[in-house]
């Protein structure tokens, strides 16, 4: 399947097309296809376990760009380290701001609700800022949210940075039980038990 047939098979601007195509993406490998089949683009939560460079990326960033410009709704980009968040925003923005796409992003100083990223369509998130959010209730953060991309989800078993990602989770989807969560791990082992905790597909 080519990036045009996925833009027209599920309402994507052209434009999607031609700015993957710039960042040198021609079209999808079978376990992308599989993931899209799989309902990534129709609000569908799954856990994306693939080796490294094998597209889970671009399919969250599929579901972001339809959560964005179809469904009018915003998404989270959760990843467990500041420096990873700072080079995710610095990719996301450089792709897709010229489709119009608002990319913010948020790691540090966990006593700020950050009210200014309420406008933006992707905010780029440490798992511990969004944790902070969520507990000093700001408001902007699941007005609008339709999707949560979880980077690095087996982390959940780390002993230091695991605990915050479960709470987080938890009280994601206690907020919003209907949300879509996409999981995205090169190296978990208990894909099929994190499906089930999450209510998604494996």
């Amino acid at each position: 399947m080519n990036l045009e047939e996925v833009c027209r098979l599920y309402a994507l601007p052209e434009g999607v097309a031609g700015a993957l195509h710039r960042a040198g993406i021609r079209g999808l490998y079978p376990p992308q296809e599989a993931a899209i089949a799989a309902g990534a683009l129709e609000g569908e939560s799954l856990v994306l376990a693939a080796p490294t460079a094998s597209g889970k990326t671009l399919v969250a960033e599929l579901a972001m760009l339809h959560a964005a410009l179809v469904r009018g709704g915003r998404a989270l980009y959760l990843v467990p380290l500041r420096a990873l968040a700072s080079e995710k925003y610095e990719e996301l923005k450089g792709k897709y701001a010229p489709l119009g796409i608002k990319v913010g992003l948020a790691t540090g100083d966990y006593d700020r609700t950050d009210p200014h990223l309420a406008d933006h369509d992707v905010v780029v998130l440490t798992n511990e800022k969004a944790d902070s959010l969520l507990r000093h209730r700001a408001s902007w953060l699941l007005e609008g949210l339709s999707l949560v991309i979880l980077d690095e989800v087996h982390l959940l078993t780390d002993p230091s940075r695991g605990p915050t990602l479960e709470v987080l989770v938890a009280a994601l989807r206690h907020a919003r039980p209907d949300l879509q969560m996409l999981a995205l791990s090169a190296t978990v082992r208990n894909a099929e038990e994190i499906a089930d905790w999450l209510g998604a597909k494996a």
